[in-house]
């Protein structure tokens, strides 16, 4: 059965805050507890984890209560919180109550630093729930963790999480400074949560909206919007945070589209999302169509976390459990009608321009341990190197070197002789990058010592015969502005984070 938070004042939910914060209730205690270095790795099937000792302490009785969400006996429980507490946690409407026992009737737990609600997923007994259509998914899943990871943690006027489920993304924008948040979600059970939620960590700069995507925001414009669509094509119908429309894309296209209405000049937007490569058109140019007219305004960076095989997603839901022989084959069906090349799973991000300049379209590959420093020097970047100060930044400014992996040579015999035909640079940070390359771009990385200027290793590569003596100032820039964004070259002021750490 679902139930619904009921509405929290402000001291209420204060008190309430009180008992889980006494308790020791946060992430790094309770993954020391479960046994996972992260608690969105916690397995939420409780029957196929196991039942949990009896609780000995205030943690692990909310741990019991509130992650287990099983059955406790109320003698057990009223011995370790005192009366006080259970009169706070009865009048917030969290527990049900039967033959003795105690159990919670939605999930709370800690996420972000915050605590958040959200419905069951399991049954008092351990076993998992019948889904619907209704339900508001958890936070804690690594998916959505991944999701939280990414967004820019800087102040801002005006936020929208679109899609906002529990609110987790919306509520630590608005804990992050943003002076106006507002989380939209078309599920009207997300938006109850969203409020639950939003009082329980006593945040007030924030409004729920039961909203299909831009429907009841019309004329608003925010600063920042985040979304974290569902991407499973609607051929396979279960739920709605999993229905990503006939080819996935469908909530992500809306929110494209809708950017050039409600995105702000010098806004951002952030997806985590899949995207398709089709018929040798990559995804990132599909997105500068569902702009429009608009496109010439906007940055696009497409940052891959996970590339995925078509048959492979065909066949797999996620982890061991495969798909019906039925699915598999509505789902190839419809990939090769769209002709899709190959499926990516990552962070897509559009910057909308302050005033007119020219925009420029990114794809990267992302290594493990990718974070927020990392996506925000590739756009600040992306933006220098295509501005009228860049032949300055590059020439004029000290170069360090990046973290190339590799200069890889290879030879072709001629004549009987090996001669070197090919070039290519290989890096891991910021991004996995692998490109083609000249001979003397690995004598220019040689002499990046944080000590010399572009202009300055260009005149030595002159004078050794590297460099031919004719090239100019500006085709030099030009090639070592490819250098710095693969992350071989890196420039004075514009480091990425953890070459600079």
């Amino acid at each position: 059965m679902q139930y619904l938070p009921e509405p929290l004042d402000a001291g209420l939910a204060s008190r309430l805050r009180g008992i889980f914060e006494s308790a020791g209730y946060a992430e790094d205690e309770l993954a020391r507890l479960y046994g996972v270095s992260r608690l969105c790795q916690l397995d939420h099937n409780v029957a196929r984890r196991g039942a949990r000792p009896t609780p000995a302490s205030a943690c692990e009785l909310l741990a019991t209560l509130f992650l287990d969400a099983v059955w406790v006996e109320r003698g057990v429980a009223e011995a370790i919180l005192p009366a006080p507490d259970w009169a706070v946690i009865r009048e917030a409407g969290l527990i049900q109550e039967e033959d003795g026992r105690l159990c919670a009737r939605f999930h709370i737990y800690p996420s972000g630093g915050l605590l958040i609600a959200s419905d069951r997923w399991s049954n008092p007994d351990g076993t998992p729930i019948q889904m619907n259509g209704e339900i508001v998914y958890p936070s804690i899943n690594p998916n959505t963790q991944r999701f939280i990871d990414l967004l820019p943690g800087s102040p801002c006027d005006s936020f929208l999480d679109i899609g906002a489920g529990t609110g987790v993304g919306a509520l630590l924008a608005a804990r992050s400074g943003a002076r106006e948040v507002v989380a939209s979600d078309v599920l009207p059970s997300c938006t109850s949560y969203v409020r639950f939620n939003a009082a329980l960590n006593g945040l007030e700069n924030i409004t729920a909206v039961t909203s299909d995507v831009y429907a009841a925001l019309s004329g608003r414009t925010f600063d920042r919007i985040v979304c974290h669509p569902p991407y499973v094509p609607s051929i396979l119908p279960r739920w709605v945070f999993y229905n990503g429309g006939e080819d996935g894309e469908s909530i992500t296209g809306r929110v494209v589209e809708g950017l050039p209405a409600h995105l702000r000049p010098g806004g951002l937007c952030l997806l985590q999302m899949m995207g398709s490569d089709r018929a040798g058109q990559g995804f990132e140019s599909r997105v500068r169509e569902w702009l429009g007219e608009a496109e010439a305004e906007f940055d696009v960076a497409f940052l891959i976390q996970t590339s995925v095989n078509v048959e492979s997603f065909a066949a797999r839901v996620s982890g061991n459990e495969v798909r019906s022989q039925q699915e598999f084959t509505a789902l190839m069906e419809l990939f090769r009608r769209l002709k899709v090349d190959g499926l990516n799973r990552g962070l897509l991000l559009l910057q909308r321009h302050k005033e007119k300049s020219r925009p420029f379209t990114v794809r990267r590959e992302c290594p493990a341990g990718f974070g927020v420093g990392s996506w925000e020097w590739l756009l600040r970047w992306e933006a220098a190197a295509i501005s009228r100060e860049s032949q300055r930044i590059l020439l004029d400014t000290p170069l360090h070197q990046g973290r190339t992996e590799a200069f890889d040579v290879r030879y072709r015999l001629e004549d009987s002789e090996w001669i070197p035909s090919e070039y290519a640079l290989f890096a891991r940070e910021p991004f996995v990058v692998e490109c083609r390359a000249h001979p003397w771009m690995a004598n220019l990385i040689a002499l990046c010592d944080g000590r010399g200027t572009g202009r300055e290793h260009m005149e030595t590569l002159k004078q050794a015969g590297v460099v031919a003596a004719e090239t100019s100032a500006a085709e030099f820039a030009e090639a070592m502005a490819g250098l710095v964004s693969g992350g071989f070259v890196e420039v004075e002021g514009f480091r990425p984070p953890r070459a600079a750490g």
